[in-house]
């Protein structure tokens, strides 16, 4: 025992002797107690050595072996050890052994160091040699907390709870510690190990806490070099331990060192607060495993640091409030230059069923050298991508090459995309943009652009769950097709729905607005999303229906103005550009129908049709046709059909073509053959609506209509053009009823049988209620104008022309009321007029100045009730056959006032046409026509000549044997002059006249008697004055002449019915109750001189 011999001899030496034999004395009582001592220790060593039993040491040896560590650790008496009990044995090899318990470093009163077990080994041969040297040491159930504060420095708290001491850096560590071993009590230690080692460590620069159990620790003494391993258990959250093992190399004398850390199941963010060029594992939440070696330079400063590490499944998840964006396994290879702040990645491996990911790269750390990395700076040269991310793309999304420029800050978290460019088959997809890991979730703002892409393949870039039925529309309608000059921009915030923008151009795509329709093939455009709309448009692109050929539809337009809505609605503008053939049929398909709903061929039309279609459907998976609405506007030009109108041309230079849910309406200018219109066809689509439409609009009524729809009317009729107002209604399987109406402005029509004529300027009333079949019929025809009032129907013949047009009443210039039927007699010929019936008023009567009419005069036939002469004398029963070629003639019967039969002659003549009436019973024609009742017999001849005017005619009329009786006229004349033997024969058989004449004037209210006589073998009379119809009053004036047989002789000095005397008498008062004034001295002036006295009698007068 070095250091015990050391102190006796100490002790030895300070004792005085005496100078010879005290020091001999001395020197072999020295040598005899250590030769005892020598030989009881290795008597002692040998029995424990072959017994291997293990001896406790009593106190006092306790407290020996405590004070003599003391002084071997020489420490100034700053630290001591305290032992609490001790044994020792010697193993089988010889190596003696002492047990320690309880064992204690103290500092001041305070433990530095608790042990509950310590094993020290000592060198065998420097036993034998009585040296004490430890050669080994163990340890079991060491405590210790080591700390790392704010600024890095490290303190270490061993078992009590003390501070050993701060450590400033890793070159101080390594100077303690080689001063450590240069102790002379530890200078022989080759190995010191601990077991059940319990080490917390707290990290207030990290602010984390590790408890790590179960751990070993080894440091191996050589002669040039310290080598140290830990090895530690981490147990977090009852998962299985994490295991770390830790190496140290360091030559002695040196504070260059050398570490090696192999890891397994330890979580990245406890690696990244560890090692500060690893910080940016800190946002993973995952177990990884691997090796890390680190250089120390002899400055205590990591001079490199490189390794591998596997990182198993977890998840990108910077805060605890961020939600975890999983992965399955990574790897990184990397190395680390502390002078350039770089790390560089030979390998960066992510491969998982949602991702796989083979790049390397290189990563500058600013600031790194103050030990806290929050800025790493990437640039990646990618090797292979593939994203295949469950229920987020459709397929995998692959690049085999790409490059990315990249900056991640960890507090707070955002990882900037200066620049990602990924090349696939030619495809080039760049990128910019920035992600952050706010409290309430993640953000991401994201550029994107593409060259060119194939439509599927864009489609297997398009995440599923951005606008998904946008995306599942374009899935479904948009075929094949090339993408070009793609623009993505994709916003996420955690508070706020997913918004993405997207433009892109295509070529050659095959599109499906409407899955009813036939696509658009060959088509070209760009689309956009913008916020919440998405847009796609169609600069070229066809249509191929099932007739007409190819449609151009650039202009289309499919758009979604609301992608969040639930159910999105899809917006459709179709545009159009084709044969009307091909637009009929695109619109003939569902859930259009137009023209199965109509009845109607789409090849009905000739010309060109530029349509633009609206249609509104719900992004939904199954849509039905009541889900869908649509407006349809559209035009027509250059119109030719001879299918819309049977037997006719019809066109039009431009119509307009309307449609929606309700109906659908074609309208504009047209042509039908030589007649102009302007209509409107509209199909309803209503329920109520099936099988019937509607046209209505205005037609030009002229002479080209009659001769383009063959009506039968002649030329000449009709002059110039008016308009119709017409509204047809169809019906399936009935045919089509036309209402027509009309106030003829601009048309002038004329019947010239009837002498009417309505000039183009005035208005008029037409209205027509027809039925257009095969052959068409008119069920009511109304006609008034120019003082014609007409009220009928009309039938065609077969082939065209008129049949029969026939009118239950017409009134004409007041004149005529009476039913008209006009009966057609070939083209070109006016028609037959045959009058049943009514009342004519000739009074009223203008005929044959209608117009000129062609192809011969038009046949009446008159069957009238009654026929009106003048005010009071009536034709009844009257039945007449006449013509109007040359004028106005014909014959006819009738009875005067329903009693005298006569018979009459129409001739024409300068003002009209002239009468001639005859009759076998003047007295009775006479009395009924009021104007003689108490005449008998006789022949009457009368004839009747318009003199220019309504109702006013000259006429003579002439009777023969005409018997008088019971006049009380004539009787008062008779009985004035005291003819009695004549007036008994007056009251008896009567008075005979053998001739009977008179001239006079008939207008509508009087007749003007201007000369007439009556002349009998017993009387003769003359009359002149008037006779006013409608007030019955008359004032005539004349000579009567008694015994005119005798007395006529002087007829010849005066006028037809005065005799050589007579008297003059007046008449005047009503019919009923006439007055007579007879001048009884007139009878002695002679004839010859009657004319002097004569008084002139009552005329008409101008106004008459």
């Amino acid at each position: 025992m070095d250091a015990a011999g050391s102190a006796d001899a100490a002790q030895a030496a300070a004792t005085p002797q005496p100078a010879g034999r005290r020091r001999r004395r001395g020197r072999f009582g020295l040598w005899l107690l250590a030769s005892v001592l020598l030989i009881v220790s290795v008597l002692g060593f040998a029995v424990m050595g072959l017994t291997g039993k293990t001896i406790r040491l009593p106190v006092w040896a306790v407290a020996e072996a405590e004070a003599r560590i003391n002084r071997g650790l020489d420490m100034g008496g700053r630290v001591q050890v305290s032992l609490g009990g001790a044994d020792i044995r010697v193993d089988g090899d010889w190596v003696p052994r002492l047990r320690l318990e309880d064992v204690r470093l103290l500092q001041g009163g305070t433990s530095l160091l608790t042990l509950p077990e310590a094993r020290i080994a000592f060198d065998p041969g420097a036993v034998t040699e009585g040296k004490i040297r430890v050669r080994r040491l163990q340890l079991v159930g060491a405590q210790a907390v080591l700390r790392r504060d704010a600024d890095g420095r490290f303190d270490l708290e061993l078992g009590g709870g003390a501070a050993a001491g701060n450590v400033d850096s890793l070159a101080a560590l390594l100077d303690q510690v080689d001063a450590v071993f240069a102790m002379p009590a530890l200078s022989h230690l080759r190995r010191i190990e601990a077991e059940a080692l319990t080490l917390t460590l707290r990290d207030d620069r990290a602010g984390r806490v590790w408890e790590m159990g179960d751990g070993r620790f080894a440091l191996d003494n050589e002669d040039d070099r310290l080598s140290m391993e830990l090895g530690v258990s981490l147990v977090a959250g009852g998962e299985a331990p994490a295991q770390a093992t830790l190496t140290f190399v360091s030559e002695k004398g040196s504070t260059a060192a050398r570490i090696n850390a192999t890891v397994n199941g330890v979580a990245a963010r406890d690696l990244a607060t560890q090692a500060a060029p690893l910080a940016f594992l800190s946002v993973l939440d995952a177990p990884l495993s691997g090796r890390l070696s680190a250089g120390i330079d002899t400055g205590g400063s990591v001079a490199s640091l490189d390794g591998a590490l596997e990182i198993a499944a977890g998840s990108l998840k910077p805060t605890d409030d961020t939600n975890p964006l999983g992965f399955e396994r990574a790897a990184l290879q990397f190395a680390y230059d502390p002078q350039a702040e770089r790390i560089d990645f030979s390998e960066i491996a992510i491969d998982s069923p949602s991702l796989r990911l083979a790049a390397s790269g290189r990563v500058y750390v600013p600031g790194i050298a103050s030990g806290i990395a929050n800025e790493f700076i990437a640039q990646v040269s990618v090797g292979q991508l593939l994203v295949d991310q469950e229920g987020v793309f459709a397929e995998p999304v692959r690049f085999s090459q790409g490059a990315a420029d990249l900056r991640l800050r960890l507090n707070p978290f955002s990882l900037d995309i200066g620049q990602v460019a990924l090349v696939e088959e030619g495809r080039h997809l760049h990128a910019r943009g920035r992600a952050t890991a706010e409290a309430e979730g993640w953000a991401l703002s994201l550029d994107l652009g593409l060259n060119r892409i194939g439509h599927d393949n864009l489609l297997a870039l398009w995440p599923v769950r951005i606008v998904p039925r946008t995306r599942a529309w374009l899935v479904e309608n948009v075929q094949e097709g090339e993408l070009f000059d793609v623009k993505a921009s994709l916003r996420i915030h955690p508070e706020r729905a997913p918004r993405l923008s997207l433009v892109y151009e295509f070529a050659d795509a095959d599109v499906r607005f409407l899955k009813t329709l036939p696509p658009i093939r060959r088509g070209h455009g760009y689309a956009t999303i913008e916020g919440q709309a998405y847009t796609m448009v169609l600069d070229r692109g066809q249509v191929t229906p099932e007739k007409g050929g190819t449609i151009r539809m650039a202009g289309s337009v499919f758009s979604v103005p609301d992608v969040t809505r639930r159910p999105a609605i899809a917006d459709i503008r179709l545009k159009t550009d084709s044969t009307i053939t091909a637009a009929l049929s695109l619109l003939d398909e569902p859930p259009f129908n137009f023209m199965t709903k109509a009845g109607r061929p789409v090849d009905l039309a000739e010309g060109r049709a530029r349509i633009d279609t609206r249609i509104k459907v719900p992004l939904i998976p199954k849509v039905q046709i009541g889900d869908v609405t649509y407006d349809v506007a559209g035009e027509l030009t250059g119109v030719t059909s001879s299918v819309l109108v049977p037997g006719r041309v019809l066109r039009a230079d431009r119509l307009t073509l309307t449609a929606d849910r309700e109906g659908m309406t074609i309208a504009g200018p047209g042509r039908i053959g030589e007649v102009a219109f302007d209509a409107a066809y509209r199909q309803g689509f209503t329920p109520d609506q099936k099988g019937r439409s509607r046209v209505n609009g205005t037609v030009e009524l002229s002479q080209a209509t009659i001769r383009e729809f063959n009506i039968g009317l002649p030329e000449g009729m009709a002059e110039g053009r008016g308009r119709g107002s017409f509204d047809i209604g169809l019906v399936r399987d009935e045919a089509p009823r036309l209402l027509l109406t009309s106030d003829l402005r601009g048309l002038a029509v004329a019947i010239p049988a009837l002498g009417w004529r309505k000039p183009a300027e005035a208005a008029g009333r037409l209205e027509v209620a027809a039925r257009l079949g095969k052959t068409p019929a008119v069920d009511r025809i109304e006609i008034e104008g120019a003082g014609l009032s007409a009220r009928g129907s009309i039938s065609l013949a077969e082939g065209g022309g008129l049949r029969a047009a026939t009118f239950d009443r017409v009134r004409y210039g007041g004149w005529l009321d009476a039913p008209v039927t006009l009966t057609g007699r070939g083209a070109g010929r006016p028609p037959a007029i045959a009058v049943a019936g009514g009342t004519i008023d000739l009074g009223r009567m203008v005929l044959g100045s209608g117009g000129t009419g062609q192809g011969g005069g038009a046949p009446i036939s008159v069957q009238l009730d009654s026929l009106t002469v003048s005010e009071g004398i009536s034709l009844t029963g009257f039945r007449g056959e006449f013509g109007s070629s040359g004028g106005f003639n014909g014959r006819f019967t009738a009875r005067v006032n329903g009693v005298g039969q006569i018979a009459g002659t129409v001739v024409p003549a300068p003002n009209g046409s002239a009468v001639r009436i005859t009759s076998e019973d003047a007295g009775r024609v006479m009395a009924s026509a009021g104007l003689f009742a108490n005449a008998r017999g006789g022949t009457l001849q009368l004839q009747l000549v318009p003199t220019g005017g309504k109702g006013r005619y000259a006429g003579t009329a002439s009777v023969r044997n005409l018997r008088v009786i019971n006049a009380p006229v004539l009787a008062e004349l008779l009985s004035a002059i005291s003819v009695i033997g004549i007036l008994e024969q007056l009251n008896g058989a009567g008075l005979v006249f053998g001739e009977a004449e008179a001239e006079f004037r008939l207008t509508p209210d009087l007749i003007e008697v201007t000369r007439g006589s009556a002349v009998g073998a017993s009387l003769g009379v003359s009359m002149a004055g008037i006779y006013e119809t409608q007030g019955k009053r008359l004032d005539m004036r004349g000579v009567i002449s008694p015994i005119y047989m005798l007395n006529g002789i002087g007829a010849v000095l005066t006028r037809r019915g005065e005799g050589l005397f007579g008297f003059n008498y007046r008449l005047h008062g009503t019919s009923e109750r006439p007055r007579v004034e007879v001048n009884p001295l007139s009878i002695l002036t002679p004839g010859m001189f009657r004319e002097i006295f004569r008084t002139a009698p009552p005329t008409a007068g101008a106004g008459n």
